[in-house]
């Protein structure tokens, strides 16, 4: 008897020390870095050319990421906040380098600008500007080009996903490996949106005719295909660069639909916060310790203020905040793991079947 309590109380003991803790403790500033921000600037010496480039990139880095932050109606009625060289050297924590290259007077570069997440939030609030930086559930690109496209312009459809700084947004946009190619299928994609723990796909399918590029954007799930309509950008040169250029932009304009409609369901009350009571029933530690990664890993999306009210050999009550539907609540613990269901006594979550 004695030694079976020992290993009952063990086994109660490893469940509340895998209790997740608090998830407003779990940091977001990722959502506060701007990544793939592209400088070229010239000066009288090398030195002078990369603090001209930082410079730039720290001006871009703050439009976008208030552009980021912001309800876009609301930035228009307002206008951008004005910041200068002071404000912003109070703003940015660091200016990291992706890659860069330097001559005796130009320097280019793709880089990442971090900003503080208490400062610039004050700075918006400050212009009555909304703030919204909850992220949602990430979404998985595949960049394919209809049949004509060569390779090499494939290469760089592919390039302006990879390297944009999408990953950061609200919604976070993962650029799908390359053997995902051909017409939009989820049988084919939905392998590779279950390794990138997204729950959606979008095929943004490049075009080209004349020095106009276009993608057009249909969204998958395993339940629905959405068409997301289409963007366009002109081709202002002939060589490699100005592709890329327009190729960026249909990127940008691709992520800027999809982000917006994310803070329009926020601003509307589609993403106000709720509270959930759950029971989370397991039958040992190792599935416990799945739900409990569930939670945590959603910490980083929908959820938070994750509260452990009651802990058993078999079962636990927790409390959390979360934001969005219950529907899309079921989605984001489901594509991690766990299922959401109700019961006659409640909400319940338990490890999805295999």
């Amino acid at each position: 008897m004695k030694a079976l309590a020992a290993v009952a109380f063990a086994f109660l003991a490893g469940l509340c020390a895998f209790a997740p803790g608090p998830a407003s403790a779990q940091p977001r500033d990722n959502v506060y870095a701007v990544g793939g921000v592209l400088v070229d600037e010239t000066a009288a010496n090398a030195a002078a050319a990369q603090q001209a480039g930082f410079a730039a990139a720290q001006r871009q880095g703050f439009e976008r990421l208030v552009r980021r932050l912001t309800i876009p109606e609301d930035l228009a009625a307002r206008g951008m906040p004005p910041a200068d060289a002071a404000a912003l050297e109070r703003l940015v924590l660091s200016v990291d380098v992706e890659e860069e290259r330097r001559s005796a007077t130009r320097y280019v570069g793709r880089l990442t600008v971090r900003f503080d997440p208490s400062g610039m939030r004050s700075l918006l609030r400050a212009q009555n500007l909304t703030v919204v930086d909850t992220r949602t559930a990430p979404v998985l690109i595949a960049p394919v080009a209809a049949s004509e496209m060569t390779p090499e312009t494939l290469a760089l459809w592919r390039q302006a996903w990879a390297q944009g700084g999408f990953g950061d947004e609200l919604v976070p946009l993962s650029t799908a490996p390359e053997a995902l190619q051909g017409a939009p299928a989820w049988a084919a994609a939905a392998p590779f949106a279950q390794a990138a723990g997204a729950a959606s796909v979008i095929y943004a399918t490049l075009r080209l005719q004349g020095q106009t590029v276009s993608a057009s954007l249909v969204e998958l799930t395993a339940d629905a295909r959405r068409d997301r309509g289409e963007v366009t950008a002109r081709i202002t040169g002939t060589d490699a660069s100005a592709m890329r250029a327009a190729f960026a932009s249909l990127a940008d304009q691709a992520s800027v639909r999809v982000q917006n409609e994310w803070k329009g369901r926020i601003a509307t009350g589609g993403g106000q916060r709720a509270r959930i009571s759950a029971s989370a029933l397991y039958r040992d530690l190792a599935q416990w310790t799945l739900i409990k990664g569930a939670l945590e890993g959603a910490a980083q999306t929908l959820i938070s203020e994750i509260r452990i009210e009651a802990v058993g050999r078999e079962g636990a009550l927790v409390s959390f905040s979360f934001v969005g539907d219950r529907e899309q609540l079921g989605a984001e613990l489901g594509r991690r793991g766990v299922t959401l269901q109700d019961s006659p006594q409640g909400p319940v979550l338990r490890v999805a079947a295999r």
